[in-house]
């Protein structure tokens, strides 16, 4: 492991690792592994802190996005619209579903989906558009409300990475139709295996969500429609009922993070920090940096022992997964270019300030 590692998984179990080993040896003497309360109490606790109407824990966060695609009443062939710089599950859970993604160009300011791109994609087979509020940082949440609206089109948020971020003071999750979480161990709300949730205001939706993750079952043995098993074990639950209470704070240290790399690293070389929104306030699920000269960057600071990671070096439009969608290579620029550039620095609530100066004085030593 590097000295300083890009995320420490060891350091954020410890926070809770009492309270979770009491929560689970209730449970293991209870065998009460599926469903119950403690999912309960969670699906309840999270809407509560999103504001939103309800709360429907699912297997894991690619689940969550399929089930709320389904729920939207996608039909084989309808287009969905998803920025291509982002992580393959926003748009597979589209093709899984049935339906084809298209793929928009990102803003070269913040890396999240482009607004005006987005309007040029849309056809009359499109029904509906994913966004991503992307390593934490809210897209532009009005225009692309605004969008949807004047074209009648629904739109999921795709907010796997951003746990706590608020547009306009309102929680990202509770302004598409529905929203969808992941849990897995990495997140700002994170829990010791996967998991994931979808959230939203339509109560029908998020019962036909229920519905769909659990068999389309109406009652014991009787089924409405073909659905699937994706539920939120109550182990993990439990997991989430502990590091809840936590999630601000554990925000406003990344965001304290973001702020010293931010001062630090803005006038370095040919670094580009991406841009937040002024009615956004973002949760930094990573801290991502772009430059020209990236892997030697990276190799720099792996002889420091300071761990980094990229995500994501190849837009999905260049994927061979998605090569029947039929758009040329070099149509999204942004998209394309963030992938050759971007790498992701040492980020998670538990980073010491000692270390944050570490790492930027590395940086600064590399581009002299």
């Amino acid at each position: 492991m590097s000295e300083i590692p890009v995320f420490d998984l060891q350091r954020a179990v410890a926070q809770v690792a009492r309270d979770v080993q009491q929560q689970w040896l209730s449970l293991t003497e209870r065998t009460a592994f599926v469903g119950g309360a403690e999912v309960e109490a969670f699906e309840q606790s999270f809407a509560d802190y999103l504001s939103t109407a309800g709360c429907v824990g699912v297997a894991n966060g690619t689940d969550a996005l399929e089930l709320a695609i389904r729920a939207l009443d996608l039909q084989p062939g309808d287009e969905v619209i998803v920025p291509s710089y982002t992580f393959i599950a926003t748009a597979a859970a589209i093709c899984l579903a049935g339906g084809q993604p298209v793929f928009a160009d990102v803003e070269s300011k913040t890396l999240n989906l482009d607004a005006n791109d987005l309007r040029h994609r849309i056809t009359s087979r499109t029904v509906g558009v994913i966004g991503v509020h992307l390593y934490g940082r809210p897209f532009l949440v009005d225009a692309i409300v605004a969008i949807c609206r004047q074209h009648g089109l629904w739109l999921i948020e795709d907010a796997a990475q951003a746990h706590g971020a608020r547009w306009h003071g309102g929680s990202v999750g509770s302004f598409g139709q529905l929203a969808t979480w992941s849990f897995y161990p990495s997140k700002n709300l994170g829990c010791f295996g996967d998991g994931g949730a979808v959230t939203g205001n339509d109560t029908e939706l998020l019962n036909r969500v229920r519905l769909l993750a659990n068999h389309g079952r109406t009652a014991h043995y009787e089924h409405s429609e073909v659905g699937r098993n994706s539920r939120l074990d109550a182990l993990q639950a439990a997991v989430l009922n502990c590091r809840l209470p936590g999630l601000e704070a554990d925000n406003e240290r990344r965001r304290a993070i973001a702020a010293t790399y931010r001062l630090v690293l803005s006038q370095v070389g040919d670094l580009k920090i991406p841009e937040d929104h002024r009615e956004a306030l973002p949760v930094y699920h990573q801290m991502t940096v772009l430059t020209s000269r990236r892997d030697d960057l990276r190799d720099h600071l792996s002889e420091r022992g300071i761990g980094t990671a990229i995500h994501y070096p190849r837009a999905l439009h260049l994927q061979s997964a998605f090569a029947p969608s039929g758009q040329p290579a070099s149509e999204l620029p942004v998209a394309e270019a963030a992938g050759e550039q971007v790498l992701c620095l040492p980020m998670f609530p538990q980073l010491t300030d000692a270390e944050v100066e570490t790492v930027c004085e590395a940086i600064v030593d590399f581009f002299g």
